[in-house]
């Protein structure tokens, strides 16, 4: 979870680091060496060696789908989320294309990675195919279709129709009639038009026991770590997220897609999405009704074979053959009992929602600290503000030299957060996203572990202050947010304002602002470091108007105020933006630390006075 701003990749010269099709050399830094290395440790033995051929089809086929090849695909995905969560500001904003051709993204240009036979890259016509239809379930498609076709895999889509007459998509449930695989192609380009253009979010609307299940294109995964691997999809009406990482606590995290004209790719969900599953049961005639919401893995493909490995045909695997790499119905029972209110354990934990279940199921470790947690949170945004003021005076220094930048008014390619251009150059409203995501990401897990204190109290392992006076999540609640007060009152940095004197802020201080800080590079910045308007500290500001590309201006004071619901998001929105004709008010903006923990936990009585409110923080 290291909010580092570097980004890494293994070389067969052993050293750390790389050059960016854009020509810049990428820094070097530690949150990536571990893996790298043992990725350069285990290279030299592909994981799934070639065992089959073929002289006809889309591709040539090498290798059969197997637990192996699922272990190495769930590491291509992870890195992908990982560059994009952690890279830098091209990577974070990387569309499909770009995620396939930089080869700090995509493992599958590394050599050693990819692996001996393999196929060629993909022509970028057919990467643009892709894209330019790119929604959440094409996504899928596109990247498994595309692990598929590099490492030599069979691959399939299905052929479906309405169950209840209505659109695939919102249908009650839908029917398998037939499929097609890369086999049966004799092109991959037109094997990928027609199976992303033919895939939608309808494909995962079929019933466990529905018309041609055994031919459908997901299957639901048992929930555990060996099986509930990145790759595996999380799908409730309408939508799909692909699981993308999960952290040593049991937390998931997604990449997801839009169907926005930027046809983005993002992460920003994580459990919080998980919701909306219907248990077995809930229809009684029809026990397995509405099953296909949660979590899925594909329906891998498996290649039948002469004697001498020679591909004859491409089938869909049996529901038994599926057991075998994870497919369960597990998940739907499981919430049916929790429902019903039985007593379900887990680790010796009793399960009291479908996300203790998911959670305990995942987690890795037997223990952790929340107070070392939350140093290092406070160290990861300390960072970001660090790197943040770098882009700061950047911007400013662009804006002095180069005249004033332009807004992306209305644009439905390109909006503040993914503009391109010196709107991308030296605005931060991508880089601003991030760091409110991690402090709500740090609020989130602080929550959870406050949550865990009372379902499984020797999961959260005790500060050295704590003593015996931690006897209720109310106590951890406000432990808790002394010590993040704490700790963010001691971390500060320096910004320069205009006049080019040093201002310090601490965390605690960029908490406060955390919805005030100014994105805009024409923006001085004291207003980019959210001085409010009229203070001394704002003093230093120089005004400058944000221009449109209609060569109207928006006046600084009023552009500020009608940039504020940007300020607010911890997502990057996928649609156009708006300045002139922008609302001021009106949305929300989520509860910050002290004031959600406290409302969430606040005891009947106040709390005593503890020994641990007056002792230093360890």
């Amino acid at each position: 979870m290291l909010l580092a701003t570097t980004q890494n990749r293994y070389r067969k010269d052993g050293q750390v680091g790389g050059r960016c099709a854009h020509g810049r050399l990428r820094g070097v830094g530690p949150w990536l060496l571990g893996a790298a290395l043992l990725l350069g440790a285990t290279a030299q033995a592909d994981p799934n060696p070639a065992s089959i051929h073929s002289d006809r089809g889309a591709w040539p086929l090498y290798r059969q789908w197997n637990a192996e090849e699922l272990q190495h695909f769930a590491r291509w995905i992870e890195n992908i989320f990982d560059v994009k969560r952690h890279g830098d500001m091209i990577q974070r904003l990387a569309k499909i294309e770009e995620v396939l051709t930089d080869p700090e993204m995509n493992l599958l240009l590394d050599p050693e990675f990819r692996g001996e036979p393999y196929n060629p890259q993909l022509p970028r016509e057919t990467m643009q195919v892709m894209h330019r239809i790119l929604d959440c379930g094409k996504l899928t498609v596109s990247l498994t279709g595309y692990y598929s076709y590099i490492r030599g895999l069979p691959f399939m889509i299905s052929w479906i129709r309405s169950g209840d007459g209505g659109d695939i998509r919102t249908s009650s449930h839908n029917d398998v009639i037939g499929g097609t695989s890369c086999f049966d192609y004799n092109s991959a380009h037109r094997f990928f038009i027609d199976a992303v253009h033919g895939f939608n979010t309808g494909h995962y609307r079929i019933e466990p026991d529905g018309i041609g299940a055994e031919q459908s294109h997901t299957v639901p995964v048992a929930i555990t770590r060996e099986s509930l691997l990145s790759g595996s999809m999380f799908y409730f009406d309408g939508h799909v997220l692909i699981l993308a990482k999960v952290d040593d606590y049991g937390e998931l995290h997604f990449l997801d897609s839009t169907t926005a004209p930027t046809r983005g790719i993002y992460y920003h969900n994580t459990m919080n999405a998980v919701s909306g599953m219907t248990p077995k049961g809930a229809d009684p005639d029809k026990p397995w009704s509405g099953c296909y919401r949660g979590f899925r893995i594909h329906r891998y493909p498996i290649a039948e074979t002469d004697e001498h490995g020679r591909v004859t045909s491409v089938r869909r695997r049996t529901d038994a053959e599926m057991a075998e790499m994870g497919y369960s119905l597990e998940q739907y029972e499981v919430l049916a009992r929790i429902i019903r209110g039985e007593a379900i354990v887990e680790d010796g934990v009793r399960v009291q929602t479908m996300h203790d279940f998911v959670r305990l199921r995942m987690r890795k470790v037997s223990q952790f600290d929340p107070v070392a947690e939350l140093k290092r949170f406070a160290d990861e945004m300390l960072a970001l503000c660090e790197e943040r003021e770098q882009r700061v005076q950047a911007g400013w220094q662009d804006v002095q030299s180069a005249g004033p930048v332009t807004f992306p008014e209305r644009n439905i390619h390109e909006n503040v957060f993914n503009a391109r251009g010196r709107w991308g150059d030296t605005a931060t409203a991508a880089f601003d996203v991030d760091l409110r995501l991690a402090y709500f990401q740090m609020l989130n897990f602080m929550d959870m572990a406050i949550d865990w204190y009372a379902i499984d109290p020797g999961y959260v392992a005790p500060s050295a202050h704590w003593g015996n006076d931690i006897r209720s999540r109310s106590d951890l609640a406000f432990y808790l947010i002394r010590t993040k007060s704490r700790l963010f009152a001691e971390r500060s940095f320096n910004y320069t304002n205009s006049r080019g004197e040093s201002v310090t802020l601490t965390l605690a201080d960029v908490e406060a602002r955390l919805f005030d800080m100014s994105f805009d590079p024409n923006h001085a910045p004291a207003l980019r470091w959210g001085a409010l308007l009229g203070s001394e500290e704002a003093e230093s500001i120089i005004p400058r108007a944000t221009p449109l590309p209609n060569g109207r201006e928006i006046a600084l004071e009023d552009s500020y105020a009608r940039q504020a619901y940007y300020r607010a998001l911890t997502h990057r929105e996928q649609e156009q933006s708006y300045l002139e004709e922008m609302f001021t008010e009106g949305f929300p903006k989520q509860q910050k630390f002290t004031q959600y923990i406290t409302a969430k936990y606040r005891p009947q009585s106040p709390p005593p006075l503890l020994p641990w409110y007056a002792a230093p923080i360890g």
